[in-house]
């Protein structure tokens, strides 16, 4: 006999609505991070019903969810982009029908039709995968163990399992929670339980006992700039704007720093094609290495592509990465060709951004740089083949003035939170309107400016070289739980024909 049994839809709207309301609660930005083990388990009470709908509450589920976390792109599209604001939330009601239907409700299909719960949460973990790859070109926004970024001793599981590994083990905890409170006298979903809890701290209890090693701490300096976005290209406003972050730049020349890193398109010019701006900067490289973003503008006789770069320079020497993961809406438009009104009256006749094609490490003195921009920052395959050829610290810079005082960018902290702990790299954060931070190689975030506030950021941040189990391996887990998945197939036919 179950623990409740729904008997009407209302009953299983509402048992959806709270297990929304508690994923919701558990997301970056909300801070309640620990209602993410048992947020399905209300949800769980629907599905295992004999006669439910779980497609329709799937589709429910995923679309409470990322209509409240994602509510900041309204202002992003609205305020920012220029559209009315009908457009941007007509647009947001679409991206979270369709990543209800086309995620949340999938599995929420499995769960119902199955019982083992290594099926149910590697089906989760395929379709987070999934959607951080080909949704909208790819969303890894909002996966479950982003909900952990501040519970660093929980963290430390991705060092061994990556963010889709920890997203599986809350998932199983998910499931194992429901069991018990469904069949309390049931012995194998304490023991499960007990198990997966266990995995869960391991790497924890490991990385407590033996820390990274440091090879050096490095002066860094990280300058947020802080101005008014919507004055940022108009002409009257321009110059002032230069000026401010210049003198940022000029009060540093007379300290000692390893490294000063600026935000994403720091000016609001093309620095590289801006001789006064490119000549201040190659002066400033002489006391210090700067890192800073900048469009970037390429013309040949074919074609006349337009970047979005993080440049290197040093002693005047000049080195260049260029964004590989553009963000939809922001930098190109998802399958244009079909929505080419809609791009129209987003873009208009304004070119679309060029994706890089090259993994670069920046290199000077001691720093071996990952370079990331902005949003592909949650891509966590462009960081393996750097990180492997010996990148020592990772250096993101964003414009997070889009998401408006809101979620948002906490949400986006968090990733880069995540990519510090996978890869075990110190995080040199710069964004143009806070959350500027060093993010250390355990997910400690020791310095941080949240305010809409110049400031410059000073830390003696640690260099490692030492690689982490995921670095090396990536997800390998998933091998040993298809094996697991196998053998359970396996000895539940023996079992059944022994009978």
């Amino acid at each position: 006999m179950t623990f409740y049994n729904t008997k009407n839809i209302y009953k299983e709207i509402l048992l959806t609505i709270i297990s929304a309301t508690l994923l919701i609660l558990s997301t970056a930005g909300f801070g309640l991070s620990l209602l993410i083990f048992i947020a399905f388990v209300p949800m769980f009470f629907v599905l295992k019903q004999n006669k439910t709908h779980p497609i329709l509450f799937g589709t429910l589920l995923g679309f409470l969810y990322w209509i409240i976390c994602l509510s900041w792109m309204t202002k992003t599209f609205s305020y920012f982009g220029g559209a009315p604001i009908f457009a941007s939330v007509l647009l947001l009601f679409t991206i979270a029908i369709i990543g209800g239907f086309f995620f949340f409700a999938p599995f929420t299909f499995v769960a119902h039709k199955y019982d083992n719960p290594l099926i149910i949460s590697l089906v989760f973990v395929v379709l987070e995968s999934i959607k951080g790859n080909i949704f909208f070109g790819g969303v890894p926004w909002l996966n479950l163990a982003q909900s952990q970024y501040k519970n660093i001793f929980i963290l430390q599981s991705v060092s061994i399992f990556g963010e889709y590994g920890l997203s599986f083990i809350i998932m199983l905890i998910n499931i194992f929670i429901f069991q018990i409170i469904n069949k309390p006298k049931n012995n194998n979903p304490y023991i499960n339980l007990v198990l997966t809890t266990i995995l869960l701290c391991l790497p924890g209890v490991y990385r407590t006992i033996n820390p990274i090693d440091i090879d050096s701490l490095q002066k860094v300096a990280i300058i947020q700039p802080a101005y008014d976005q919507k004055l940022k290209w108009q002409p009257e406003h321009r110059i002032n704007i230069v000026n401010k972050v210049s003198e940022q730049l000029s009060s540093l020349s007379n300290k000692y720093f390893d490294l000063v890193v600026m935000p994403e398109s720091t000016y609001p010019a093309a620095v590289l094609e801006t001789p006064f701006l490119i000549e201040f900067l190659k002066q400033y490289s002489n006391n210090f290495p700067i890192i800073f973003g900048t469009n970037r503008l390429v013309v040949d006789d074919k074609n006349r592509k337009i970047y979005n770069s993080m440049i290197l320079i040093d002693e005047g020497e000049i080195q260049i990465y260029d964004k590989r993961h553009l963000t939809p809406f922001g930098e190109y438009f998802p399958f244009e060709n079909i929505f080419q009104p809609i791009k129209q009256y987003f873009f208009g006749a304004s070119a679309l951004f060029t994706p890089g094609t090259q993994d670069i490490i920046l290199k000077k003195n001691d720093f071996r740089i990952m370079p990331s921009i902005c949003f592909e920052s949650a891509f966590s395959d462009l960081f393996t083949v750097p990180i492997q050829n010996g990148a020592n610290i990772i250096a993101i810079i964003s414009n997070d003035t889009w998401f408006g005082k809101n979620q948002g960018k906490i949400q986006h902290l968090a990733v880069d939170t995540i990519r510090a702990v996978e890869y075990g790299r110190s995080v040199l954060r710069a964004t143009q309107d806070g959350i500027s931070a060093v993010i250390l190689y355990n997910g400690e975030i020791p310095i941080r400016e949240d305010n809409p506030i110049p400031t410059i950021i000073e830390y003696d941040v640690p260099l490692v070289s030492q690689k982490t189990f995921f670095s090396l391996y990536g997800n390998v887990w998933v091998i040993p739980v298809f094996i697991l998945i196998i053998l359970n197939k396996y000895w539940r036919k023996k079992y059944n024909a022994d009978i």
